[in-house]
């Protein structure tokens, strides 16, 4: 990973899509939420059941505002706030109640634990998120995921050929195993794809639901994904940024070059040979015969003296041939 990527992940792990899913089993139903915290800027809070997706932004001041009218007994600075909300929806508490509340325009999660022997609440008042919220946070990286666990598998499938080599390799040296339970037959992907249709552990898996899908494993593989992804697109957005500031600059665009380079009169500029004009004493009149010459005229004249030059440069060569067959009949 370069120094450059490094540093820009260091920064990026400050926003939302930085945080996975965690999986909350509630009396309700079964929901995934996922929280962001800074407290310089406040905090995010996203909630779905894959039907829909629930979202809240609340500032630095709003939070002290319901902080205080929630909890009028408790004192506390606000990152000590702000932390207690991320501990208790990072992971499901035990010492923490929660409770969904519908509303008309939305849905309240309702936190209540104990903080120092005093009562804690907090609520969640959120609203409907937009659908390119839904794709962007959950949708597209699922999707994402199952392409990079399928190349995680063919990778895994060539590893295991290149061992059969390896271990046949061994063999017809003479090598042997010091156990017969550890003989292994070749490593076939057909035959793995066919035995796993119909393998127990496929319907246990499928039965646990989708929560079961974010386990620890598949959470770091949704913070890789979002990572990347995160990556790729700001290198475009980079690019396109820097090709605006070269128009901007003065610069050539690509667009700007490409027309440079079909204009006819860039064309006859690099064709042409670079011939100085003759100079016209100053401030002297232009008579109306010699009027600016037009394109047809200028291009005449550097024909004209082409032709003169090449006619000079063959008249020098016959003068050289010539004097050298002079040369050669004076030493006969």
């Amino acid at each position: 990973m370069s120094s450059s990527k490094a540093e820009w992940r260091r920064e990026w792990q400050g926003e939302l899509s930085a945080r996975s899913w965690q999986r909350f089993e509630l009396e309700n139903g079964k929901f995934l939420l996922k929280t962001h915290v800074d407290h310089r800027q406040g905090y995010e809070f996203l909630l779905t059941d894959l039907t829909c997706l629930w979202y809240e932004q609340m500032d630095v001041d709003a939070v002290k505002k319901r902080c205080k009218k929630l909890n009028p007994r408790f004192e506390a600075p606000l990152p000590t706030i702000l932390r207690l909300l991320q501990d208790n929806t990072e992971t499901k508490r035990d010492s923490t109640d929660y409770t969904i509340q519908q509303e008309r325009e939305g849905l309240v999660l309702v936190l209540e634990t104990k903080v120092g022997g005093i009562r804690f609440t907090w609520e969640f008042h959120c609203r409907q998120a937009q659908k390119e919220m839904l794709r962007a946070q959950l949708l597209e990286p699922l999707i994402l995921m199952v392409g990079e666990l399928g190349r995680r598998e063919r990778r895994l499938g060539q590893l295991l050929k290149a061992k059969d080599r390896e271990i046949e390799d061994y063999k017809m040296g003479g090598a042997t195993v010091s156990r017969k339970n550890l003989l292994t037959e070749p490593f076939d992907p057909a035959s793995f794809h066919k035995e796993q249709l119909v393998c127990k552990d496929l319907d246990v898996q499928v039965g646990q639901g989708w929560q079961e899908a974010f386990t620890r494993e598949t959470q770091e593989l949704y913070k890789e994904v979002m990572l990347t992804q995160a990556w790729i697109n700001r290198e475009e957005e980079d690019g396109e940024e820097s090709d605006e500031d070269t128009s901007l600059l003065g610069g050539t665009s690509t667009h700007h070059a490409a027309a440079t380079k079909a204009s006819p009169s860039r064309v006859d500029e690099r064709k042409s040979p670079s011939v100085s004009p003759r100079k016209r004493p100053a401030g002297s009149p232009v008579k109306g015969g010699e009027a600016a010459s037009t394109p047809d005229k200028s291009q005449k004249d550097v024909e004209l003296m082409r032709r003169e030059a090449l006619q000079k440069r063959l008249q020098e060569e016959a003068q050289r041939k010539q004097a050298k067959k002079k040369k050669k009949g004076a030493l006969f």
